[in-house]
């Protein structure tokens, strides 16, 4: 808790600062998979190492993809970057001449800076310069000490980027431009509920199987709902042996590759469930595709079901996290009808 209280009041602070001029913002810009950090050459190294110990997220497409790029830039640039999304501002080196600290001197007041550096050395605040922007600042001497509070304090960071992910992408997958004439159908006939963007449209449905596949194609995202009466997972064997042979038997021309096959016990909104993260892949090879998946495998108590949520995307030569990050929202606003 106290540390908590310290990081809050640090925050406050730094909101005072940099509030202290009212003016109309815009809507930040820039991608929601890219963080820009301005900071000198003599820093990037170490700022590099930092932010990656928090944000280490990969996605198998089957090539590694992070959930996070990190775009580098010199100090000179903050003016012209200052409203970009998420934004971090560090120095470490105290090189007077170092152009990242003196940057951080014009930023801070003196006594803020001089505290930061030596006692909180992540500052952290909202719609500096544009709404719905995140800005951080890492200003200390030392780089141990700055990797040291970034551990401390990784998962309350994650959690501020993650939240406003949410925030930024909700606008644009859930306005009113939804397909809201689909999802009225959708919870007629199966008794469940589920938001679904503009652009997406029904790809397969099987009342007699309880099987709903719905999606978009450029990139291609698709998401499939199944599910049984009762009790059909109760352990990770039986979890992993379900989840392997789900595709076949419902996509057919699908099927899961073992190749960063993960399996996991996690929540899904607040039912426990099994969540599983690969690869997926075409069994015919004369129409090979593929790319990554994420299932959700949970039971609901109240409807005495059994329900399986997967996702795939299909983007070749292109970025995929961010799809399948969209694909992680888009599934969480499933809802069973009581």
């Amino acid at each position: 808790m106290q540390f908590y209280r310290q990081f809050i009041l640090s925050t406050l602070l730094f909101n005072f600062v940099l509030f202290s001029a009212c003016e109309q913002k815009r809507v930040a810009l820039g991608a929601d998979n890219e963080i820009r950090i301005i900071c000198s050459e003599l820093d990037k190294e170490v700022l590099g190492e930092v932010l990656a110990a928090i944000f280490y997220d990969t996605l198998y497409t089957p090539q590694p993809e992070p959930y996070y790029y990190f775009k580098f830039s010199d100090p000179e640039t903050y003016d012209n970057l200052k409203d970009q999304a998420y934004v971090v501002v560090g120095a470490v080196n105290r090189d007077p001449g170092n152009p990242g600290l003196q940057l951080l001197k014009k930023l801070l007041p003196e006594d803020q800076f001089r505290a930061s550096s030596t006692n909180d050395p992540i500052l952290f605040t909202r719609d500096v310069h544009a709404n719905k922007q995140l800005f951080m600042i890492m200003n200390t001497g030392s780089a141990d000490q700055l990797m040291a509070a970034a551990r401390e304090k990784k998962q309350w960071i994650r959690k501020q980027f993650h939240d406003q992910f949410i925030r930024r992408q909700g606008r644009f997958l859930f306005g009113d431009d939804r397909n809201t004439e689909l999802e009225k159908i959708i919870k007629k006939e199966h008794g469940w509920s589920i938001k679904i963007p503009w652009g997406w449209e029904m790809i397969r449905s099987m009342p007699d199987s309880n099987f709903v596949w719905i999606g978009r194609e450029m990139p291609f995202q698709w998401i499939s709902i199944h599910w049984k009466t009762g009790i059909y997972v109760k352990n990770e064997l039986t979890a992993g042996q379900y989840l392997w042979n789900w595709p076949k038997n419902h996509y057919r021309s699908v099927q899961f590759s073992d190749y960063h096959f993960q399996l996991k016990n996690t929540k899904f909104k607040r039912h426990n469930a099994w969540r599983v993260d690969g690869v997926w892949e075409t069994i015919n090879e004369m129409e090979a595709k593929g790319g990554p998946f994420r299932s959700y495998l949970f039971y609901d108590e109240e409807n005495d079901r059994t329900y399986h949520i997967n996702m795939l995307i299909h983007n070749p030569g292109n970025d995929k996290s961010l799809y399948m990050r969209q694909l992680d929202l888009i599934a969480k606003t499933f809802k069973a009808v009581r």
